[in-house]
């Protein structure tokens, strides 16, 4: 049984790692496969460098998917999620963007990369 779900009209600020490339994640499309267990997610996405519009065909896992719908039921847009993924493994940490916003101003002409 397949279905489509998405998931991201709310997870405003997400930002990617993969494939040794940044992106701002402007949506997430979800194909769940249950009988082969498989979630492939289509991330549409900006590039952080160049700005120009991409699509991402990701293979995720369950952990991944239920962390992307947990941030997207948080409904708080001053949280940023961080989502780094590499092969099957996916990490992520939330961080609030005015808290970031202070670091920097804070730090003086210091850049931050996330």
């Amino acid at each position: 049984m397949e279905h489509t779900e998405v998931k991201s009209g709310k997870a405003r600020n997400v930002i990617l790692s993969y494939n040794n490339k940044i992106y701002y994640v402007n949506g997430v499309n979800v194909k769940i496969n249950e009988a082969a267990n498989q979630i492939k997610a289509i991330f549409h996405t900006k590039q952080a460098l160049d700005d120009s519009p991409q699509d991402l065909d990701i293979e995720i896992n369950q952990g991944t998917y239920d962390i992307l719908l947990e941030y997207a039921k948080l409904d708080k847009l001053d949280l940023i999620m961080v989502l780094q993924i590499e092969g099957a493994d996916a990490k992520w940490c939330l961080m609030s963007e005015d808290w970031l916003k202070n670091q920097h101003s804070n730090a003086g002409n210091a850049s931050y990369i996330v």
